[in-house]
């Protein structure tokens, strides 16, 4: 082979490793599309009660799946100082344009309706509570309002398993 052969082949080779070099860095890989937003969500409240406060009362999210145009979750409401605390069951729902409307129980027996949105980088949620259980002490209920939870963290982690 003559030098003006590999010349010609080394300057082949370069320009195909940096074509290469070049597609890597403009195109991302399929993880790092859109941030992803399965994670824990939470939102916090200011209280005013007569008694030491370590812990302000917050509603909180799981997304734990979303896959094939479902979402899986579990939603967690804790009162004042952790109590009392309130777990939905896991929460299976159709998502479609990054909404979804489901059915709940609680852990204390309570159950009702609601809906899910995802916006900007946010959880949004609308919980309707339709019955009531014997001794409850609080609600899931939003009020009719959606309330707009931050994510905190990547953890799937459900609060607790119970379907």
């Amino acid at each position: 082979i003559s030098m003006k052969c590999m010349s010609k082949m080394w300057k082949k080779t370069g320009i195909a490793v940096m074509v290469l070099l070049l597609l890597a860095a403009v195109i991302p890989a399929g993880s790092v599309q859109a941030a992803s937003k399965t994670g824990q969500y939470q939102k916090k409240y200011k209280t005013q009660v007569s008694f030491p406060v370590w812990s302000e009362p917050a509603y909180g999210v799981v997304i734990n799946r979303i896959k094939n145009g479902k979402v899986r979750f579990q939603i967690s409401r804790a009162g004042v100082n952790g109590s009392p605390i309130y777990n939905s069951n896991v929460i299976k729902a159709k998502l479609k344009n990054n909404k979804a409307s489901f059915q709940w129980k609680d852990t204390w027996g309570n159950s009702g309706t609601g809906k899910l949105k995802f916006s900007g980088g946010y959880v949004k949620l609308k919980i309707k509570q339709t019955y009531t259980a014997d001794l409850n002490r609080s609600t899931l209920d939003t009020g009719g309002k959606f309330v707009k939870m931050k994510k905190i963290s990547n953890s799937k982690k459900l609060f607790d398993k119970w379907e």
